[in-house]
């Protein structure tokens, strides 16, 4: 994958690009990265232009006047793909970026090939509610500040308790999540986006049914301790979607089955 840059609202946006064929655009959840797909592009990339932004690092330390509402990230999605040259894309959305997916379906449904949304959070969801609401309070405020610099291992265990079987996480991926938070001003930003973000899925709710002409696919993992299942199966009526529960699985399917995800992805966009 190659390091790039876009301008998306008067900012620099870093993403990573690399493959060929039609494009693929990978999105991340909240406290994450590009870093999260590092198991899925090299596969992925010999079928399709993979695309992986980096949401929360456009904030950089310039977050004044910027919108960090779903709304205001879907739109800086759409920026971003108008500045790469993308009219129309296959989407992942994963957790945070699930939703930012499914507002960009509604603002710009025209840009949505197939969408492909991965334990989103959701308007039927709940579970995440008390996460949210530690991480607003002013306890959460300093933990999630000193969170970039804490130990690997504590790192590892934080993103281990997102796994079904924390055993299968591979060697740094709890220092690769930590050190992209480490970037001046990304903290502040993901606290802004968190503070709307309960009201924000709720709203979304209405909106559900004008995606249902979009080809959508969703996955989930049987044993997602985040984002609780049944909401899944209510967003999959709602949407009209076709859905795939990977058994054995937490709420990191591309992390925790890189393989199966990678072919459960192809087989859905390419068939």
């Amino acid at each position: 994958m190659e390091e790039l840059w876009a301008s998306v609202a008067g900012r620099r946006m870093r993403y990573l690009a690399g493959g060929s064929g039609r494009p693929l655009l990978l999105v991340h959840g909240i406290a994450a990265s590009s870093f999260s797909y590092r198991l899925n592009w090299a596969e992925l990339m010999g079928h399709f232009r993979v695309f992986i932004p980096d949401l929360m690092s456009v904030g950089s330390s310039r977050t004044s006047g910027l919108d960090c509402s779903l709304r205001g990230n879907a739109l800086r999605l759409r920026e971003f793909l108008d500045e790469v040259g993308i009219e129309r894309t296959d989407i992942v959305g994963s957790s945070y970026g699930g939703a930012v997916v499914m507002e960009l379906a509604n603002l710009a449904p025209e840009r949505l090939a197939h969408m492909i949304l991965v334990s989103p959070a959701n308007p039927f969801a709940r579970r995440y509610h008390r996460v949210l609401r530690f991480y607003l309070s002013g306890l959460g405020e300093i933990f999630i500040r000193l969170a970039p610099f804490m130990p690997a291992r504590t790192w590892d265990y934080g993103i281990g308790r997102m796994y079904a079987n924390p055993k299968c996480m591979v060697a740094g991926t709890g220092l690769g999540y930590a050190r992209a938070l480490r970037a001046r001003g990304v903290i502040r930003h993901i606290r802004s986006c968190l503070k709307t973000f309960a009201q924000d899925v709720e709203e979304l709710r209405p909106k559900l049914t004008a995606m249902a002409n979009i080809p959508t696919l969703i996955i989930w993992g049987d044993r997602d301790p985040v984002v609780e299942l049944p909401s899944g199966y209510r967003l999959q009526r709602e949407l009209g979607a076709e859905m795939v529960v990977m058994p054995g699985v937490g709420h990191l399917p591309y992390e925790e089955s890189p393989e199966e995800f990678n072919r459960i992805v192809k087989n859905f966009v390419i068939s």
